[in-house]
């Protein structure tokens, strides 16, 4: 008998995490091995816990004491360089093209919208053909936006992964932003500006307000110090 495919949940809301449970642990061939409500410690689950298969939610704090939505951008190929073996499915409200878009580019292996009955009410056997078949899979919806991306600003995974950065911590130096990603300050300097040039900007803060309103990251703008 096949081994169950482990599963980890990043998701921030109880009630859908445990719906996600008790639909999953139906089919015998899957059970969830952890939940986080915070991105915070998801790296030491997947350390302490076998986990083959991670669903992330996009819009969850970081911490408890940092309000704004996780890096989703830097944490899956961050996740996936750690965890090679891992894949990675997105279930998520948001279904803005340029944020499809990314989230595929980053490495996840699927990205199915909430409001999608169809897909949910088949969710065991997606998250199956794609961990044994190496699949992936997109919601409907999803999938026309991947067909038809010519409204989709062209920005390059580091450059999406250094706005996702910029968004969960608006204070964040450029010095850090580098020792992050293991590349030198004028490396960085060099992303902004052709983030900026991409988008239409010329600031930080400008930047983060204009990959918002495009769907490409969630921050919550009351709190995010625009200048």
């Amino acid at each position: 008998m096949p081994r169950k495919i482990q599963i980890g949940v990043l998701e921030d809301h109880i009630a859908t995490a445990t719906g996600y449970k008790s639909k999953l642990e139906k089919n015998p061939a899957l059970s969830v091995a952890w939940i986080a409500n915070y991105f915070q410690g998801v790296e030491s689950h997947l350390q302490n816990y076998p986990t083959h298969l991670l669903i992330l939610d996009i819009e969850v704090s970081s911490s408890p004491d940092v309000i704004e939505p996780y890096p989703v951008l830097h944490a899956i190929p961050k996740l996936l360089e750690t965890f090679p073996e891992l894949k990675i499915v997105v279930i998520s409200m948001h279904n803005r093209p340029v944020l499809i878009k990314a989230v595929k580019t980053a490495g996840a292996s699927g990205y199915i919208l909430k409001d999608d009955v169809q897909s949910y009410e088949k969710l065991d056997r997606i998250l199956i053909e794609i961990y044994r078949n190496d699949s992936i899979y997109f919601s409907p919806e999803a999938l026309k936006v991947l067909k038809n991306p010519d409204d989709i600003p062209s920005l390059t995974p580091r450059q999406n992964e250094i706005l996702s950065l910029i968004a969960s911590n608006p204070t964040v130096k450029t010095k850090e932003l580098a020792e992050e990603l293991f590349v030198s300050p004028s490396t960085i300097r060099n992303h902004l500006s052709d983030i900026y040039l991409e988008l239409g900007v010329n600031s930080r803060s400008s930047a983060v307000l204009k990959a918002h309103q495009l769907g490409l990251i969630a921050v919550k703008l009351d709190d995010y110090p625009f200048i």
